[in-house]
């Protein structure tokens, strides 16, 4: 018997298989693709963790000098603070001594410490230094001494000395 077609040849593969081998072909294609822009991203991720990890180590390091300037500025803030409250009572205590000293009495020098006032004028008599400025000083002072020259014009020049003692038990 003979066939009314001619034969023709039988592909080796279907339109079908073809199909499926271009597929499994371009998703194996898109899979690589995919894992090298997934490898590319990690090198990405690492570059960029190691450049915060440095910036995030100079922060600190920044941070730490801050700190310690801080730190120097507020310590020259309170020593500035302790220093004008010296001098503001220092002011005070100097125009309560000048209103303390009579108009009897000039002085000619005053030498103040932290724990000590001295002293230099002229008084006309002693009695008039002793009873007018000496008890004022003595009850503001541990210990007082005075020491008083004769002048020609027949005054007297002294030299009070007054000191607080500390509690340690030591005067400056």
């Amino acid at each position: 018997m003979r066939s009314f077609i001619a034969p023709r040849p039988k592909p080796f593969l279907s339109l079908f298989s073809k199909m499926w081998i271009v597929f499994i072909t371009l998703m194996t294609l898109f899979m690589v693709m995919f894992n090298f822009y997934i490898v590319f991203e990690m090198h990405s991720f690492k570059k960029g963790m190691v450049k915060l990890t440095q910036e995030r180590e100079m922060l600190e390091q920044k941070i730490d000098e801050d700190d310690l300037l801080l730190g120097s500025i507020l310590r020259q803030k309170a020593l500035a603070e302790e220093i004008f409250s010296n001098n503001t009572l220092l002011k005070d205590s100097m125009n309560n001594l000048f209103d303390l000293v009579p108009d009897q009495i000039t002085l000619k020098k005053v030498e103040m410490e932290r724990n000590s006032l001295i002293l230099y004028g002229v008084s006309p008599t002693q009695d008039a230094f002793n009873f007018l400025l000496a008890a004022p000083l003595k009850s503001i002072f541990h210990t007082s001494q005075t020491t008083f020259y004769l002048t020609k014009e027949g005054w007297y020049n002294f030299v009070s000395t007054n000191k607080i003692i500390e509690e340690d038990g030591y005067s400056e």
